[in-house]
């Protein structure tokens, strides 16, 4: 071998080294793709490579994107990189239909076929690197497969049975029919072959890509893992990108505008398809425009906690003189249900922090001592049903009492909690339903926003979760508007309407409340202001044992 060429070998060899290194190097540099005209060199941008870098250090992943941003692409790109570099690598596609998991294969061989030829596996019998090619896999001569399938609606649990898979990409996964039983019958070969792949140092994982879809249907498979990954409750790590977020398209006027009319200007598909809105299915309890809104406003935490196996997220820090109500939802630790807490301003009704976990009665007491520290000038309103009880036993025992919320029973008796029964249900749905359609906005947890758009009227008439879905942190809220709205402590009512009307007596009685209160605590200052103004507290002497617990 003459010295030229063993420079040039050298060189061949240095540079494989480096694109088995290195995914971004690879792509950058050898990968094409095909463009109305010419091939040209894919070079991702910085959320592509963010995606990438997910993959490989989480390995599952759920990605909820707008539709063409060039996701599937860096996925088909990361495909071939896998083949190219790895022996005996086997990647599944599926998709909505067999037509789309064929194209997903094709584009995968395509940029497979443009590599240069000493960067292929060993010549096989069609050629420079592949071993067997059809429409919808190929076989390279390293050993290395790429399988697309559909999922057959008459045996969906057959879905690329007996193949290895240690890479899977779901595709489009909100719009496939039965993913839901593919996924299950995958599950333990897919698991095995992946446990497999990381004892030999491969890349592995999956990746599950798509549009939001509906709640129900064909989209709640995806729906119920997005819910999950976000809440922490899956293996599944969540990716977002949204079409702002790509500075080429957000730069460009003429994008949008030419995808919305594309749209044919269809509120709802522009919602779905490029503003990543879960939109809700027939039967749900709220309309399409207040689902939108609800999403819209949610925003990321400013900070998250771990805490209790749950976590808390924080949307806004407390502010002095500012009044806050914190509704309280318990579940058992053993079971589907979670644990959770909201807390909103009283005033504004916009929500402020926000937990969710399964964990110990007890630790979630804890729980609710942080929300009612953390935001002190608040009333705490407790379901008391069923666990929820033992909550309520506990706060009202301890130095939190007086922030408890107390139901009326009868004339004269007051008993701590919120009661759930035929009475108080209907009225905390209506109080849902009335708030949260005139301030969708005020919604700042996207797990809220979701739960909330999950929500279904039933036949029988009552309004829960759709089957698989949940509905804790929605039903936690719902305590909170339907004291705000049915029975509000008249102290907070007349700080909300007018500070003025707060006499030093009456800030007295409002600090008692919150534990806050330095002065004795006397009935006499309290008659001597309602009856010197009896107009503006008429119905407030019922609350005077509200206040005494």
């Amino acid at each position: 071998m003459s010295q030229q060429l063993q420079k040039l070998a050298q060189k061949y060899i240095e540079e494989f080294i480096k694109c088995k290194a290195s995914f971004d190097y690879y792509c950058r540099n050898y990968v094409l793709i095909e463009l109305p005209g010419r091939d040209e060199k894919l070079i991702p941008y910085r959320k592509q490579t963010e995606l990438i870098d997910l993959i490989e250090f989480q390995h599952y992943v759920l990605v909820l994107k707008s539709r063409q941003i060039g996701i599937s692409t860096i996925i088909q790109a990361y495909s071939s990189w896998l083949t190219v570099f790895y022996d005996n690598v086997v990647i599944g596609i599926i998709s909505k239909d067999g037509r789309e998991a064929t194209d997903f294969a094709r584009a995968v061989r395509g940029i497979v076929e443009k590599l240069p030829d000493w960067m292929k596996p060993l010549k096989g019998i069609l050629g420079r690197g592949f071993a067997k090619r059809t429409e919808q896999s190929f076989i390279l001569t390293n050993g290395s497969k790429v399988f697309a399938s559909p999922v057959n609606p008459n045996a969906p649990e057959k879905t690329l049975r007996g193949k290895a898979i240690t890479f899977l990409v779901i595709d489009e996964a909100a719009f496939v029919h039965y993913i839901d039983t593919a996924w299950t019958s995958m599950v333990p070969a897919l698991s095995t072959n992946q446990m497999q792949a990381r004892k030999a140092n491969i890349p592995f994982g999956t990746i599950v890509l798509s549009t939001p879809n509906k709640t129900i249907g064909v989209g709640q498979w995806y729906f119920e893992r997005y819910l999950k990954s976000i809440s922490g409750d899956d293996i599944f790590k969540p990716f977002v990108i949204h079409w702002k977020m790509i500075p080429e398209l957000c730069e460009d006027p003429e994008w949008y505008d030419t995808q919305c009319r594309l749209f044919d200007h269809d509120k709802k598909k522009i919602a779905q398809e490029l503003e990543l809105k879960f939109l809700p299915a027939e039967g749900s309890f709220f309309e399409a425009d207040t689902v939108e809104k609800m999403q819209e406003g949610a925003m990321v935490p400013l900070e998250k906690v771990k805490l209790y196996n749950g976590e808390i997220w924080t949307f806004s820090p407390p502010i002095p003189a500012t009044t806050y109500i914190i509704g309280v939802d318990t579940a058992p630790e053993h079971g589907t249900d979670k644990s959770a807490i909201t807390v909103w301003d009283y005033t504004t009704l916009e929500q402020v922090w926000e937990y969710q976990g399964k964990c110990k009665v007890l630790d979630f007491v804890n729980v609710v001592k942080v929300a009612a520290t953390t935001y002190k000038n608040s009333v705490i309103v407790v379901e008391s049903n069923s666990y929820g009880n033992q909550v309520v036993e506990h706060l009202n025992a301890s130095e939190y009492s007086p922030q408890l919320y107390k139901e009326k029973r009868g004339k004269d008796t007051l008993v701590p909690g919120l009661s759930t029964n035929s009475k108080t249900r209907p009225l905390m749905i209506d109080a849902l339903y009335s708030y949260m359609t005139q301030y969708p906005e005020s919604v700042k947890s996207e797990r809220l926003a979701l739960e909330l758009t999950g929500l279904v009227s039933k036949a029988s008439g009552k309004v829960e979760a759709d089957t698989g879905c949940t509905d804790d942190i929605a039903l936690s809220a719902a305590l909170c508007f339907y004291v705000r709205k049915y029975d509000p402590p008249l102290a907070l009512t007349m700080n909300m309407a007018d500070g003025s009307m707060i006499t030093s007596d009456l800030k007295d009685v409002l600090n008692l409340n919150i534990g806050h209160s330095d002065v004795e605590f006397t009935d006499q200052s309290i008659m001597n202001y309602i009856k010197n103004k009896p107009e503006e507290n008429l119905g407030y002497i019922d609350t005077i044992s509200f206040f005494k617990g």
